[in-house]
């Protein structure tokens, strides 16, 4: 460096031992109102910086000093807590009819219509829909920890598993009885329903335990770059939403997704077998389509919108639950508003001057059902 001498815009430069040439001395000039201003000077013999500003010649609009870069802050988005208190009072709406539903269960279970419809699996049924309430309670973001991944999506998906497993079970006993082709005498017992049920249970349970063993959740900041706000003075705001990630969950999740939509497809199937049995509180294929139609659609409309608006939390999260509250209440509406109906209006289920509890006898075994080849021609009648 002492070797060096070249021409700059000031003049000359070369170096000494020790620094710089000591006898460059710069004058700093500005444009201020359409006048060169003198605001300061350099001088290199000067100790330490060697800036000399003249008092007030510097001058800033709006006397704002401005930035040599974007001063950035960062903001977490939340739900809006009228959003979410108005949410969770309507799942809490849902929790307390599914009790009344309940209590409604109990207290009429010796009522031949209730004991038909199979009040054991009806309880679990409600089971389901609870857990499908408490899923709205979770929130997705703003101070979650593993556990609230966790539990949100265990109380979804074994509240979706149980509500519909229990739907589908008794179809398919339905289905069993009444196409006996041999016309022998068939049994199927409420505790064959629920081992099927828990069948399924274990079965999602497995999963989700070997999802977490092999990718865990973890809580991640993410940062929303399509949302940000620019204020004055290069001042820019970015939001950002905590998350569940999980590096491996597209395949669990698709894992669950064809398990889920084999079990609806064969509800599907059941509902469409039994649609001319004419025992209306053993047959539930009505409502179970009604519920079909309910959770597809509403499936499709939330899967396409979670796609559409993965980067609007707040608004994912509104249109996600509002989605599962309506759709777990019209299905505990379709399911128990028949049956309630049919015990305080009377409603007889005779066929052909039997009662339907003599050809699915249910009153002794607790919710058993039985048929023989008189019990199954009687549909056709």
């Amino acid at each position: 460096m002492e070797n060096q001498s070249i021409i700059g815009m000031s003049g000359r430069i070369s170096f000494a031992k020790g620094g710089a040439d000591p006898d460059k001395n710069i004058l700093l000039q500005r444009i201020q109102g359409g006048k060169r201003i003198n605001i300061g000077y350099y001088r290199q013999d000067t100790d330490p910086k060697g800036f000399e500003w003249i008092p007030g010649a510097l001058q800033w609009k709006d006397n704002k000093v401005p930035r040599d870069s974007t001063f950035v802050t960062r903001k977490e988005i939340v739900i809006p807590p009228s959003l979410y208190i108005t949410l969770s009072v309507l799942s809490s709406l849902g929790i307390l009819i599914a009790i009344l539903f309940l209590s409604f269960n109990i207290c009429y279970r010796t009522n031949r219509f209730v004991k038909l419809s199979s009040p054991n699996i009806n309880n679990v049924l409600l089971l389901g829909c609870v857990l499908c309430y408490v899923t709205v309670f979770i929130r997705p973001t703003e101070n979650i920890t593993i556990a609230t991944c966790q539990a949100r999506v265990v109380c979804f998906c074994l509240g979706f598993t149980i509500t519909f497993g229990a739907l589908f079970t008794k179809t398919w006993r339905v289905y069993r009885i009444f196409t006996n082709k041999k016309l022998l005498k068939r049994t199927i017992k409420d505790i064959q329903l629920l081992a099927i049920i828990a069948v399924l249970v274990l079965l999602l349970t497995a999963i989700l335990i070997v999802w977490q063993i092999f990718s865990p959740f973890e809580v991640k900041p993410y940062e929303l770059e399509n949302q940000k706000d620019v204020v004055g003075n290069d001042e820019e705001v970015r939001f950002f939403v905590h998350t569940c990630i999980s590096k491996q969950s597209t395949y669990f999740e698709w894992t669950i997704f064809i398990i889920e939509g084999m079990m609806l497809t064969f509800g599907a199937f059941l509902a469409w077998e039994t649609r001319h049995v004419t025992i209306a509180a053993l047959n539930d294929s009505h409502q179970i389509s009604l519920c079909l139609y309910n959770v597809v659609i509403l499936s499709a409309v939330g899967l396409t919108l979670s796609l559409v608006l993965e980067n609007q939390v707040v608004l994912l999260y509104g249109i996600t639950s509002g989605f599962l509250v309506f759709g777990t209440t019209l299905t505990q509406l379709f399911v128990f508003i028949p049956k309630v109906h049919a015990v305080f209006a009377k409603v007889d289920c005779t066929i052909n001057g039997v009662t339907g509890t003599a050809k699915a006898d249910q009153g002794r075994s607790g919710g058993n059902a039985s048929t023989s080849a008189s019990s199954k021609r009687a549909p056709e009648n």
